[in-house]
C-alpha cells in the first residue's frame, strides 16, 4: 500500500472509534437487583418486600457458606 492509503486506512480506523455509538449496559437496574436478591436474603437483607405466605425459605444443612 502507498503511504496515502495507509494514512486514509488509519484516519477512517481513527473516526470509527471516535464516533462509536454508546449501547447502555448491559442490564437494567431492576434485571442487577433481581440477579443479587437471592444472595442478599441468605446474608439477611431484604430487597424485595413480600408479604409472608409468598416467601419461601430454603435451608440446606450441607451448606458451607456462612453469613454471621
Amino acid at each position: 500500500m502507498k503511504a496515502h492509503q495507509l494514512g486514509q486506512k488509519r484516519h477512517k480506523k481513527a473516526l470509527a472509534r471516535k464516533n462509536k455509538k454508546y449501547a447502555g449496559p448491559k442490564y437494567s437496574k431492576l434485571e442487577q437487583m433481581v440477579a443479587w436478591a437471592p444472595l442478599l436474603e441468605r446474608a439477611g437483607i431484604q430487597i424485595f418486600d413480600q408479604p409472608d405466605g409468598v416467601r419461601q425459605h430454603v435451608e440446606t444443612k450441607d451448606s458451607t457458606t456462612s453469613f454471621v
